[in-house]
């Protein structure tokens, strides 16, 4: 079975008229993320509805977004199982806090904070990320549309990956969840000896909610750069934070706040 999408008989309605036709469907599971507890033992310690790919990349940028744990986690500290459909991820190592499991859906990210207050935990106090034009930012996008392959194909997924100050654009991911997409961009830079985050702006495909600004908050990112919309609560955090928002990017323009 393809891990990403399935090929689902539908009945096709178009020009008046209907047929059975084959659409691409992304796949939507459940992934449950687990870790070790005070005693040794191994514990769920979120549930995330998302797309089954990618899960390493997933549960590592997850701990290290959400500030579950002070270390940067490996390849080596994570472990899959896939197994009649359940997807299963095991950090074994103990997190700062031992969070609560609940279910994470696709459509919002995950919210511990009643006074929506988040601050750095692995993140700098100096930005390094280039003030890009208008151009190079719809550019950049662009791109990264471009090596969507999940969307190309299904239209059903987000998608997030980070500019350097370069002009580069890599660790491309997608998901069907927007939080999800970017734990595994943040997963695959860390897996490829990137910890420090101050140099980036962070790409996304869709909006950008207060969710995602929590995440970027924590490790440092300083500029985020998005296809749709900002939140309200996105912008005062952003704004709490010295970090730059960049919405609604298109070809006519974008809006932007930020100290930048």
């Amino acid at each position: 079975m393809n891990h990403e999408y399935q090929d689902i008989p539908l009945q096709r309605l178009e020009n008046g008229n209907s047929n059975i036709a084959s659409e691409s469907i992304v796949q939507e599971s459940i992934i449950v993320l687990h870790c070790m507890n005070m005693k040794g033992e191994v514990q769920p310690h979120v549930t995330l509805l998302g797309t089954p790919t990618a899960i390493t990349q997933l549960h590592a940028g997850h701990l290290f977004c959400e500030g579950l744990t002070q270390e940067i986690p490996s390849v080596e500290s994570i472990q899959t199982k896939t197994m009649d459909g359940e997807v299963n991820s095991y950090y074994n190592s103990i997190l700062i806090d031992q969070p609560e499991n609940r279910l994470v859906t696709t459509s919002c990210g995950a919210c511990n904070h009643p006074d929506l207050s988040v601050y750095s935990i692995h993140g700098t106090q100096n930005s390094l990320s280039v003030n890009f034009s208008h151009d190079d930012l719809k550019r950049a996008l662009d791109t990264m549309r471009s090596k969507m392959i999940l969307f190309q194909k299904t239209g059903g997924c987000h998608g997030a990956a980070l500019l350097d100050s370069s002009g580069d654009v890599a660790y491309v991911s997608e998901d069907i969840g927007r939080h999800n997409a970017v734990d595994k961009t943040i997963g695959r830079a860390l897996f490829s000896g990137i910890s420090v985050f101050n140099e980036y702006t962070l790409l996304l495909s869709g909006r950008c909610g207060w969710d995602i600004v929590a995440k970027a908050a924590r490790i440092g990112v300083f500029s985020i750069a998005s296809v749709g919309a900002f939140s309200s609560a996105a912008l005062d955090l952003a704004r709490a934070n010295g970090i730059s928002l960049y919405g609604f990017v298109r070809e006519s323009g974008a809006w932007k706040a930020g100290i930048n």
